[in-house]
């Protein structure tokens, strides 16, 4: 898939498909991460590997073959040939020592929040996706950058799916397509030229607070509670502060607390927005898809009534980080306003990434991918609460029924947890105020009973 998608993406895009394998294979050669005497895959394998034709390999490999690159060996195959030059060489041994060096410092398991279960990406459907995108769609896919707002497909799929499963009601008029929820939160203060006050959640994500604090809009954090962020603090803030004020919190799942904000709560906090003029919610729907105990609680969005909330969802947690792809659903009053502010900018996601995606939404695979991570991340949450109750009594763990994350406590503090983990090749990060965060969605039973165990050896130490 990548081989190909990288070949079509080539800013060489006059030249034929096998010269831009050739260069390819050529410069892995050059650069060592080929070795030498090395058998090359055979042109049939290599071909459905990549989803290309054979003619393509074939006419790559005797381009390589006549430059002395390869070398080929009677009903065995292609190998490598070997090249010692300075540059190989050099290549070579910076590639080792970066080998070398990764292993050292590399631990043995890492239990961050923002992993996935890469196992069960669904490789071939998007490769067939990948393949029917570029052969039934028009060259002006190519050719052209792409709107301001995203490709009309994927925003009218968007559209459609938040309606049917999160009872979000918008056209796709008010949807932006993104590269990361970071771009949108940009937008979204750069909109109002940096004017008025972003409030977050504190404990929040590290990045998005610099990412806000880079756009040089004034930021206050308020303390949550058992039910989401502290409403009397919310309030006491408002009234100091006037003017335009963004509220970004994460009801479904917040991070790091693992805290799902109760119902209650979220009409309170509706009702706050709504109490003064300027005032506008931004929903980061963070982990809504994966809940495990009773029925989702309805989004915010779908709960407004006045145009007051921004909704922004992303498919880095469904699908891969690696995606970069994600969505804001903005209240009606503000796509105009959008639009003037930002219409010499174009859609940072590429147009043929997002047909595909909006295929794999439509033909309901995205869904289905969705209901079988649900069931698998249960069952991994499942594993490793059932680990940490047997073998760590006494530790504290909340934020467990929703989303690829939660939080424990133990008899040590934060800081000297994570420090001796990290001794024992156990990766951990805290919430800064005395939590550990687990993070278990890429774990393998071994590797839960390994990470446990190391827990046990930590907190049963004096």
């Amino acid at each position: 898939l990548f081989l190909w998608v990288q070949i079509c993406y080539n800013p060489h895009m006059h030249t034929s498909l096998y010269e831009n394998l050739y260069r390819k294979i050529a410069l892995d050669i050059r650069t060592g991460r080929l070795e030498p005497d090395s058998k090359l895959p055979s042109i049939r394998g290599y071909a459905e590997e990549h989803a290309i034709s054979k003619n393509t390999v074939i006419n790559a490999y005797n381009l390589l073959l006549s430059e002395g690159y390869i070398y080929s060996k009677e009903k065995s195959g292609f190998y490598v040939s070997k090249m010692e030059t300075g540059l190989y060489a050099e290549a070579k041994q910076n590639r080792i020592e970066t080998e070398i060096k990764d292993k050292k410092n590399e631990p043995i398991l890492d239990l961050s929040s923002n992993l996935v279960d890469s196992t069960n990406f669904p490789y071939s459907t998007l490769i067939q996706l990948y393949r029917e995108a570029l052969s039934k769609t028009s060259i002006s896919l190519l050719d052209q950058a792409g709107e301001l707002f995203g490709e009309k497909d994927l925003r009218k799929s968007i559209a459609d799916f938040v309606y049917t499963h999160k009872g979000i009601n918008c056209t796709y008029e008010q949807v932006v397509i993104g590269n990361g929820t970071a771009y949108h939160l940009n937008k979204i203060a750069v909109m109002f030229d940096q004017k008025g006050t972003f409030l977050m959640e504190e404990p929040t994500f590290q990045s998005t607070l610099q990412i806000i604090k880079d756009t040089g809009i004034n930021i206050i954090q308020i303390k949550q509670d058992k039910e989401g962020i502290n409403l009397e603090e919310l309030k006491k803030t408002g009234e100091v502060h006037t003017g335009i004020q963004f509220l970004h919190i994460s009801p479904s799942h917040q991070f790091p607390m693992g805290t799902t904000m109760s119902a209650p709560r979220r009409s309170s906090v509706l009702s706050w927005a709504y109490s003064a003029d300027q005032r506008y919610i931004i929903e980061d729907d963070y982990d809504s898809d994966f809940r495990y105990i009773g029925h989702p609680i309805p989004s915010l969005q779908s709960m407004d009534t006045r145009e007051r909330v921004i909704y922004v969802g992303t498919f880095s947690r469904t699908l891969t980080p690696a995606l970069r792809i994600s969505y804001m659903i903005l209240p009606k009053q503000l796509v105009k306003r959008y639009e003037e502010r930002f219409y010499y900018y174009q859609c940072p996601v590429s147009r043929i990434d997002q047909r595909v995606l909006s295929l794999f939404i439509d033909q309901g695979y995205f869904v289905r991918h969705i209901n079988r991570m649900r069931r698998l991340y249960k069952s991994k949450r499942d594993y490793m609460l059932f680990l940490i109750k047997k073998k760590l009594p006494g530790v504290i763990t909340e934020g467990e029924n929703a989303g690829l994350h939660f939080i424990l406590k133990a008899n040590k503090g934060e800081n000297e947890l994570i420090r001796e983990a990290n001794k024992l090749g156990l990766f951990l990060r805290g919430t800064g105020n005395g939590w550990i965060i687990i993070g278990y969605a890429h774990l393998t039973v071994d590797e839960m009973d390994k990470a446990v165990g190391i827990l046990e050896q930590i907190i049963s130490s004096k």
